[in-house]
């Protein structure tokens, strides 16, 4: 098994706020290597965005991270700020969910993918702008040298998010992190934005780490998956592991809800009963226990004692944070 490039050990986010300590993350680990991709996934609010923004050293002032960040084995938590920004969009980079956000709208997107170069190069500011009419071609963005001098209220919706992947790749970082990269494009521009990562990850072997919610698109280009339920990981394991042996009666719940041509028809989509906790709300035991079919089943164990992360036997690397001691059934 090839080395990974990065890997999260019981990393832990806490936000200092005026209602007191909030833990945002609880300990969650993972790692991807060259040319593979791990999917995050998970409801709003189960900490799949907090646990990237840590991994780049984004997080507001309020925020406290504990853990091990190893980028090749250098550790990252804790590096001073000049130190950091000489890594993050270098080494390590990250494309944003709402690509007009993380735009300036002052400023053209060639400027914008050239300054992301010159921060990290000693280069002329007309070998940076090349560089970048090379990145926007290698996007997909059409006539890219003319269209280098527009600004991004001129782009579509998925034309801003195949800049902010140019700008992301800029430096041929060895790990890009996606924070839902398709969010609000339609269905066929979600399946170019898609390939484009794949396209990109088979040419240059960046470790990718894709959060979605998705399940149809983590099918499609996950070689691992994360599901993360209140900022705790409830299952881990390869795709296959997640779609054909989910051992978490959360990952099948998110599996029931998503409708399938594989299979008969169903008269309803599988529904998760309540909502995600707010963070920290439950202080002992699962975290999903109060949405789940089978709490009763299992007992007090699930209301008194927080299951860990366990091996299933005979599954290799897969694991489950449940105190069931067999597969659920199709329900949740």
């Amino acid at each position: 098994m090839a080395e990974p490039v990065l890997e999260v050990h019981d990393l832990r986010v806490t936000f200092d706020t005026e209602g007191g300590l909030v833990p945002a993350v609880d300990g969650i680990d993972f790692s991807v290597a060259a040319g593979q991709t791990l999917a995050i996934v998970g409801e709003s609010g189960s900490g799949k965005s907090v646990s990237s923004a840590a991994v780049m050293g984004i997080l507001p002032s309020n925020a406290e991270v504990k853990g091990e960040v190893l980028l090749d084995g250098r550790e990252l938590v804790g590096l001073p700020s000049d130190e950091l920004r000489k890594i993050r969009g270098n080494d390590i980079a990250l494309v944003f969910q709402d690509a007009l956000s993380a735009l300036n709208p002052y400023y053209t997107v060639g400027w914008q993918v050239a300054e992301a170069y010159r921060l990290h190069h000693d280069v002329s500011k007309k070998a940076a702008f090349q560089r970048a009419i090379e990145l926007l071609d290698k996007v997909g963005i059409p006539d890219a040298a003319r269209r280098a001098k527009s600004y991004p209220h001129e782009f579509s919706g998925g034309m801003r998010q195949r800049v902010v992947i140019a700008m992301a790749l800029v430096n041929d970082p060895r790990v890009l992190i996606a924070d839902e990269p398709t969010t609000a494009l339609d269905v066929t521009v979600q399946a170019q934005i898609m390939q484009l990562l794949a396209d990109v990850q088979e040419e240059f072997g960046t470790a990718l780490v894709l959060i979605s919610h998705d399940l149809g698109v983590v099918a499609e280009v996950a070689d691992d998956v994360l599901v993360m339920y209140a900022g705790r990981a409830a299952e881990r394991g390869t795709v296959r592991d997640l779609f054909h042996r989910a051992a978490h009666p959360y990952s099948l719940g998110l599996l029931g809800a998503m409708p399938r041509i594989d299979v008969p028809p169903r008269p309803r989509l599988t529904t998760i009963p309540g909502s995600p906790p707010s963070p920290g709300s439950i202080k002992t035991g699962c975290p999903f226990q109060p949405r789940c079919a089978y709490t009763e089943r299992v007992g007090e164990r699930c209301i008194t004692e927080r299951p860990e992360l366990t091996p299933r036997p005979g599954e290799g690397d897969h694991e489950a944070a449940c105190h069931l001691g067999r597969r659920p059934e199709a329900v949740v």
